[in-house]
């Protein structure tokens, strides 16, 4: 008897979908929020603190692997996938409720960000421990797209959807409301596709370990990650490489609205339009550099044009232009380079964390770049208050030069990627 052919894999399309999807409650915490707490008045200090509260609250990622690790983990990814759906629909409730209130949001985004954190923990360890290494940097470019596609959706794109909502009567907790609504619509279709790709999937099952055990193996994988000869260069890279640009993402918002005068709609449309071939390019570009020259000898001149924008944002905040062709010229700079530069970084990680307790490094390694990522929003938008949007990008352009040395430092521990 014939038995039945394998499915073909289709590891590109759960890629795609599920990081599509892991980025969207980032953007709504990163992109949207800022914005919407704009529109209430609040100051860019309190801004740029309330996004990194709940960004550092995915930090805690690390802390539940070992109740993670005891389910199937594509089941998992698909459970996370639909409370989070279930959540950004709920938050769109309270929003848009008769009797509005803080708390209920709040709670909202506090569980948005744990679900967010087990989800990310989950199919980060899938995608480093089911791929090898080739088949990593082959899909690092669509995993770097569609985090981007993701995040201009979940955050532009829900900026402008609010913009032309108001523009036909409802008002700004309306508006915000049917915005989360569709956020979570798109949220359940990135699901359907994460979970028709990851049907071809080989078999794999829970682990059956008990939790104690699986906190040893925890442990475990911390030592072997401590005692990694590459771990302080990656850990070097990741706070620095990128530390420029962190610095720079964190008050982009409040600079285009309140520093260049832009509306949230003309901001969202700029975003969005220069996204489309800057998000594509940039991961593209990242991915083609790394398989051509290697990691090792990719990370400097990656490192070196990931700080290119800071310059075009100090100019754009010294000259104070309004042009628009002008400022959608240096966000597309942005995406470009960013994308590309992040690639590398990705790469550096999931190469260190790659083997036996893959998870578990790779989330103590991203854990660690949550932390890098997040904590400059506690101190960034009161330093930009206090220096001007100029000084402080070109405070923010200083810190390239430890960017650039960590890649030099970093270099000789990749020969061999």
């Amino acid at each position: 008897m014939k038995e039945p052919a394998a499915i073909p894999r289709r590891a590109w399309l759960w890629v795609f979908a599920a990081y599509l999807f892991q980025s969207i409650p980032a953007a709504v915490r990163d992109e949207a929020l800022p914005v919407a707490l704009m529109d209430l008045g609040y100051a860019d200090a309190q801004i740029t603190q309330a996004v990194a509260v709940f960004g550092l609250i995915v930090g805690c990622k690390i802390l539940l692997s070992p109740l993670v690790a005891g389910f199937n983990p594509r089941r998992f990814i698909l459970a996370a996938e639909l409370g989070i759906a279930a959540l950004l629909g709920l938050l769109a409730y309270h929003v848009g409720a008769d009797q509005f209130s803080t708390t209920p949001i709040i709670g909202c985004l506090i569980l948005l960000s744990l679900f967010a954190a087990a989800h990310d923990f989950a199919l980060d360890g899938y995608f480093v421990s089911s791929l090898d290494d080739k088949s990593r940097a082959t899909h690092s470019g669509i995993l770097n797209v569609a985090t981007k596609v993701g995040v201009v959706l979940a955050g532009p794109g829900l900026i402008w959807l609010v913009a032309r909502i108001m523009d036909y009567g409802p008002q700004t907790a309306d508006a915000w409301s049917w915005a989360l609504a569709t956020a979570g619509v798109l949220a359940l279709l990135a699901l359907v596709a994460n979970a028709w790709g990851l049907a071809a999937e080989p078999t794999s099952s829970a682990d059956t370990s008990t939790i104690r055990d699986r906190f040893r193996e925890m442990l475990a994988g911390l030592r072997s990650l401590l005692s990694d000869r590459r771990l302080l260069a990656v850990l070097v890279l990741i706070l620095f490489y990128r530390a420029s640009e962190v610095h720079m993402a964190r008050i982009i918002q409040p600079f285009a609205i309140r520093g260049l005068g832009l509306s949230n709609e003309n901001y969202a449309v700029l975003r969005m339009m220069s996204a489309v071939g800057g998000l594509a390019l940039g991961g593209v570009i990242g991915s083609l550099v790394v398989a051509r020259l290697g990691l090792a000898r990719a990370l400097l001149p990656l490192g070196i044009t990931m700080h290119l924008p800071l310059v075009a944002f100090a100019w754009l905040a010294y000259n104070g232009t309004h042009n628009l062709w002008i400022i959608g010229g240096v966000f597309i700079l942005e995406y470009i380079v960013y994308g590309a530069g992040l690639c590398a970084l990705i790469l550096a990680m999931m190469k260190l964390a790659s083997g036996p307790g893959a998870a578990v490094r790779y989330a103590a390694l991203s854990t660690f770049a949550l932390l890098a990522n997040y904590l400059p929003g506690l101190w960034a938008g009161h330093l930009a208050e206090r220096l001007g949007y100029a000084q402080y990008f070109l405070f923010a352009l200083s810190l390239a030069i430890p960017g650039i040395l960590s890649a030099w430092f970093a270099k000789r521990h990749f020969e061999d990627a």
